[in-house]
């Protein structure tokens, strides 16, 4: 679902968030591993979803495996660098992608 006035659930977003983490990570972790950790964040145009921190590659191809998840509350997805180590970093970028999807349309 993309670009619609209409607003997508928690759920629904989780779900997107799983299937690109699935997609995205699949080379290193098992099928029987969840992709996505508990945690996530909101916002008012956004959710923020991590990976599993039990999923690791090697240091060559961090920007591939050390991502996190942004999707809108219209179900845009956008990949992201994960920056839950440093909540206040953190939370500045999660306000920054909430406008950034709000003066899209997104």
């Amino acid at each position: 679902m993309k670009n619609t006035d209409k607003q997508i659930t928690f759920e629904t977003a989780r779900t997107i968030a799983e299937k690109a983490a699935s997609e995205q990570l699949k080379d290193y972790a098992n099928e029987e591993t969840s992709f996505l950790s508990h945690e996530f964040m909101e916002a008012e145009y956004c959710w923020f979803f991590f990976r599993n921190k039990n999923i690791f590659g090697p240091p060559e191809q961090v920007l591939r495996w050390d991502c996190a998840f942004a999707v809108s509350k219209k179900g845009e997805l956008n990949l992201i660098g994960d920056f839950s180590e440093d909540a206040k970093e953190l939370e500045d970028y999660l306000q920054k992608m909430s406008n950034y999807f709000k003066e899209r349309g997104l």
